[in-house]
Parts: structure tokens; C-alpha cells; sequence
């Protein structure tokens, strides 16, 4: 008997020959994506949120400011362009 089964986002409709196969697709788990790119490394300046928080002008709390270091992107680069 066939399966059919709705995975991913948005679902998408798979059809198995058998639950069996259906079985041996998921005991393959897929490997983990990579949280930043490779070559690069989350700021040290601004910690990866690509912006600081200083003192408002006034005094009344804080205010975000773009990290001068990464240039707001919260990432930086680990190797030098090739």
C-alpha cells in the first residue's frame, strides 16, 4: 500500500512505495546546517547583533547604535578574500 505524507514548509505532498520506505527516508536524518557562513565569525565588538547600545544624549537610557566594527552586519570575516 501506498503512503502519502505531507513534510516540509510549506507541506509538500510525498508519495512511498511502502510505509517501509517512508520508514528508511526518515532514519536518514539530514546533516545540521551551518547557524553562519563559512569564512566568517560573529562580531566581538557588538557580540553578532550588529549594533551597541551607549548612552542617550539626554541621559534617559540607551540608545542602538551600528557596530563600528562589522559595519552592522554582526559578522566578520575569518580569512582574507582569496
Amino acid at each position: 500500500m501506498a503512503a502519502i505524507v505531507l513534510t516540509g514548509s510549506p507541506p509538500i505532498v510525498i508519495r512511498y512505495d511502502s510505509w517501509e520506505a517512508w520508514r528508511a527516508d526518515l532514519a536518514q536524518p539530514l546533516p545540521p546546517a551551518p547557524l553562519i557562513a563559512a569564512g566568517t565569525a560573529s562580531c566581538a565588538g557588538c557580540w553578532g547583533q550588529g549594533r551597541v547600545w551607549e548612552p542617550a544624549p539626554n541621559g534617559e537610557g540607551l540608545v542602538p547604535h551600528p557596530c563600528e566594527d562589522c559595519g552592522g552586519a554582526g559578522l566578520v570575516l575569518t580569512e582574507p578574500p582569496a
